[in-house]
């Protein structure tokens, strides 16, 4: 697995929001889960498949509210790094039962105004966040689900190796994202 900022091109954002690319069985590495889950959120016809391999009675809804979603926390989230606000206003912890500042918290992107589409993420620190992937709502709980139970375990298994990696703050994570860049 390896990290990269998302917007790297436009430096007022640089080095606040990053996200996971993971290899495939080749070894090889595509996209990052940023990219790769806002490509499906809007592709009309993965949406499609994805609603009546879940039974969704109204398709076509389904299918405009996840489009509708997408553009929403793509808009989001862009607005909030305009602006210089913290991400925090968007990822929320995802267990309710976090207290306090913790090191490598799990977060979820939340917001009223999206209620189909969720990213996960850690926080790095106050105001750095890793994405590890995202899924479609399809349950209040997200062990009631299969997606979004491979979505918790994705977010586990990053914040191990991060945790192995002696990752506690932002500083421990550049050191981390340089000596991934010198092994290329």
């Amino acid at each position: 697995m390896k990290f990269v900022d998302i917007f790297a091109e436009e430096l007022d954002y640089r080095e606040q929001l990053f996200s996971v690319v993971y290899a495939n069985e080749k070894g090889n590495y595509g996209s990052s889960e940023y990219e790769k889950l806002l490509d499906l959120w809007t592709n009309v016809e993965y949406l499609r498949n994805y609603a009546k391999n879940n039974n969704v009675k109204h398709i076509n809804d389904f299918v405009r509210k996840r489009l509708r979603d997408a553009e929403k926390i793509e808009d989001f989230i862009d607005e909030i790094l305009e602006n210089g606000e913290p991400l925090d206003r968007y990822f929320h912890q995802l267990n309710n039962n976090e207290t306090g500042v913790k090191v490598l918290s799990l977060r979820k992107g939340k917001t009223s105004k999206i209620d189909g589409l969720r990213l996960y993420a850690i926080k790095i620190d106050t105001n750095c966040f890793l994405i590890t992937g995202g899924a479609i709502k399809m349950s209040l709980k997200n062990d009631d689900h299969p997606d979004t139970r491979e979505e918790m375990k994705k977010i586990e298994n990053v914040k191990s190796y991060l945790q192995t990696e002696g990752i506690a703050d932002e500083d421990s994570f550049y050191e981390l994202l340089i000596d991934m860049e010198n092994e290329k």
